[in-house]
């Protein structure tokens, strides 16, 4: 594929299949010596998927390939596939949602608070995996796998203040060992406003409907008595947003004007969770 002025052209690619999003537009298939998916987006939405693969890949975190691209004229995004040996896929709303009907409704489980469940709760997602394999023979170490892949991408998610952050986004490959796919959707990562001033869409799920909303700093806070130690690995290994840059540069062949990435206030929030991190430290000292 050609590339120009850091895109990819594809016009040439013929499109296998058009998917239709829940907001507007629609995702592309192309088949090209392995799959890709393209979706029209704003700049800023792009550079914000480079940004946070470069980021999330310094963390080891599993995530898809995204490049910039052009087809017919259009501004995009292009992605790798998270699927690329077509496993069976169970989201994980899926699974949620099975043990919610079976088990809490049915039989008003006492381990669920009013009835319902919370997407960042790790407890109730464990409880919901260990009913949904429970017919395995070794479904103890399957779930303990997929609780390890799945808090991972969780603090990932709230570290970066993904404002696409739901549990659609969170499938299960069923493979000869079921795995987490790698991370492939989210938008506007390390913006400021998003962490300090805007709630997430669908980060909690209460009573069986998205309507509650939280920041995500707020989340971090609840999560911190527990995963204090793997937030601070996490922060001690980031890499600075001038390295970040660098590397989105190399892998595009050209130089990033400052006011494209102005919108990334990666340094800015990372301090904001720094602070975040010291006060609780001095909290229980007091204590």
């Amino acid at each position: 594929m050609e590339r120009v002025n850091g895109y990819l052209i594809l016009d040439n690619l013929k499109v296998s299949q058009k998917i239709k999003r829940n907001t507007s537009g629609e995702i592309l298939k192309f088949f090209s010596g392995g799959e890709l998916y393209f979706k029209e987006c704003p700049l800023s939405v792009l550079l914000s998927h480079l940004f946070c693969e470069q980021v999330f890949r310094s963390l080891n975190i599993p995530v898809v390939h995204f490049d910039l691209a052009k087809y017919q004229g259009k501004t995009g995004v292009v992605s790798t596939s998270y699927n690329p040996n077509h496993y069976k896929e169970i989201p994980l709303k899926t699974i949620l949602d099975r043990y919610y009907l079976d088990v809490v409704l049915k039989h008003k489980h006492k381990s669920y608070i009013k009835n319902s469940y919370n997407l960042y709760n790790l407890e109730d997602i464990e409880r919901a995996l260990l009913y949904f394999y429970k017919n395995e023979k070794n479904f103890s170490e399957i779930v303990s796998s997929l609780m390890q892949q799945i808090t991972t991408l969780f603090f990932s998610q709230f570290l970066s203040g993904d404002n696409d952050m739901h549990y659609m986004n969170l499938v299960i490959l069923q493979g000869e060992n079921p795995y987490v796919a790698p991370y492939f959707d989210f938008d506007h990562s390390f913006y400021l406003q998003y962490f300090s001033n805007r709630t997430v869409v669908a980060l909690e799920k209460e009573g069986h409907d998205d309507k509650i909303k939280r920041y995500p700093i707020d989340v971090l806070k609840d999560m911190l008595p527990l995963y204090l130690d793997v937030l601070k690995e996490m922060l001690q290994v980031l890499p600075s947003k001038e390295e970040v840059l660098n590397s989105m540069e190399k892998s595009l062949g050209i130089s990033l004007h400052p006011n494209l990435v102005r919108h990334i206030c990666y340094d800015t929030y990372l301090n904001s969770i720094n602070e975040l991190v010291i006060s609780y430290e001095k909290e229980v000292l007091k204590k």
